[in-house]
């Protein structure tokens, strides 16, 4: 088979020994790797943080985008990869498992990444937070680059703070909201009556 005489080979079997390849040449080096097959996707569960390999051959990134973010929006992963295969080197008639996984080893690929952080959209309400992820895709990169980078993407999901500048923004809201009240003399136990707040005494009787 030639070099574009991969392009027969079925995305699904391509995509099944990618994530078996990332799982035991780099993702491992981070903790346990749980590969779970399924069609339409392919779910790489390390340490508790769910990974969705979407990757089709060159041509469809649009939908790639839409994938993960269809992933993404419904709670699907925490993570997710898109990949073009841009070239893989498979030289035999009838490739083997073996024959296609050297071909992936030694393949070029278009990869983009994209995570729960990025569908939030955090950047547009707290001051300050920088997502951190490229948004376009690293193009003709090797497997090596690859796991390198969807290492780098795995560590600043996991280590990213959130909660601390989400729970200071409530507070000064709610501080905010508070000086209002007290500034506009209102009636706190009616405002307690119309957002519904009581407290356990109230809740008792």
């Amino acid at each position: 088979m030639s070099v574009q005489g991969w392009m027969n080979v079925r995305e699904g079997a391509l995509n099944v020994l990618l994530a078996e390849l990332l799982a035991e040449r780099g993702l491992k080096a981070l903790g346990e790797v749980i590969l779970k097959k399924g069609y339409p996707d392919v779910l790489l569960d390390l340490n508790g943080v769910r990974i969705v390999i979407e990757a089709k051959k060159t041509g469809r990134r649009e939908e790639l985008r839409r994938n993960c973010e269809g992933r993404l929006d419904n709670g699907m992963c925490d993570i997710c990869v898109m990949v073009e295969y841009a070239a893989l080197n498979v030289t035999s008639i009838s490739p083997t498992v073996s024959d296609l996984k050297d071909a992936l080893l030694k393949g070029k690929y278009n990869v983009g990444f994209m995570t729960y952080l990025d569908r939030i959209g955090l950047e547009k309400w707290l001051t300050g937070f920088k997502p951190r992820v490229k948004s376009d895709f690293y193009v003709n990169i090797d497997f090596q680059e690859f796991v390198t980078y969807f290492m780098s993407v795995y560590e600043y999901t996991v280590e990213e703070d959130i909660v601390t500048p989400v729970v200071e923004r409530f507070k000064r809201v709610l501080n905010d909201f508070s000086r209002a009240v007290l500034s506009y003399g209102l009636d706190v136990n009616k405002l307690k009556e119309v957002l519904e707040l009581k407290g356990e005494s109230e809740e008792k009787t």
